[in-house]
């Protein structure tokens, strides 16, 4: 007997939620509850259905799709999250993933890509579109950083070519105060130069 995976979905777009319900019907082992279009109604209808798996657009009519993530999580941590987004920028898949979203799957993907998104993140693995890999290692990187913000930024205005005092200016910060943070850098990475540093970080893809 094949074991079934309950799902629903939330999507503000008609024919989207048209596509899923029709594209997730045709998988034998998925049982779709309910396919919605506001995010405060998912919230509710989960303490009915208690499905596996949400699938949750990143762009809703009454909230946003990150924010709704992070509500599931924290009110139905048995849940798990599928971002499904027509955006693939790395600003977003790295706050889906704060927000404990367990798949990141791109609109335009093969369907087979969702499917799988939803198959892998039930067996209780992850699941990230694969043409988003190269920013999922950079944002790993990011988050094994020793380094701030304000340091990994200022790294990558070296690696950019701009001196010490270019740096200073573009950020607004004096080039004393770039002075230290470059030091700093320099021994969390146990770096012996800026360059040294450079290298470190861009090997360890803490910028780009």
């Amino acid at each position: 007997m094949v074991t079934q995976i309950k799902c629903m979905a939330v999507d503000d777009h008609p024919a989207v939620r048209h596509g899923l319900a029709v594209l997730l019907s045709g998988a034998p082992d998925i049982d779709l509850a309910e396919v919605v279009e506001f995010g405060a109604v998912t919230l509710q209808l989960i303490e009915e259905h208690r499905p596996d798996v949400l699938i949750v657009d990143v762009r809703l009519q009454d909230m946003d799709g990150i924010s709704l993530v992070k509500e599931v999580a924290e009110r139905a941590p048995e849940v798990k999250t599928v971002v499904f987004s027509a955006y693939g920028d790395r600003g977003l898949l790295s706050e889906a993933l704060a927000a404990g979203a367990r798949g990141y799957v791109m609109k335009g993907s093969p369907p087979e890509d969702l499917i799988r998104a939803i198959r892998m993140v039930a067996a209780g693995e992850a699941f990230v579109d694969p043409s988003l890999s190269p920013m999922l290692l950079m944002i790993e990187g990011e988050m094994d950083s020793p380094l701030s913000d304000r340091e990994r930024e200022i790294l990558q205005l070296l690696a950019e070519g701009l001196h010490t005092d270019e740096v200073a200016g573009r950020i607004s910060l004096s080039a004393g105060t770039v002075k230290n943070d470059i030091g700093r850098a320099v021994s969390k990475l146990e770096a012996k130069s800026r360059v040294q540093a450079v290298a470190i970080a861009l090997r360890r893809a803490l910028i780009a």
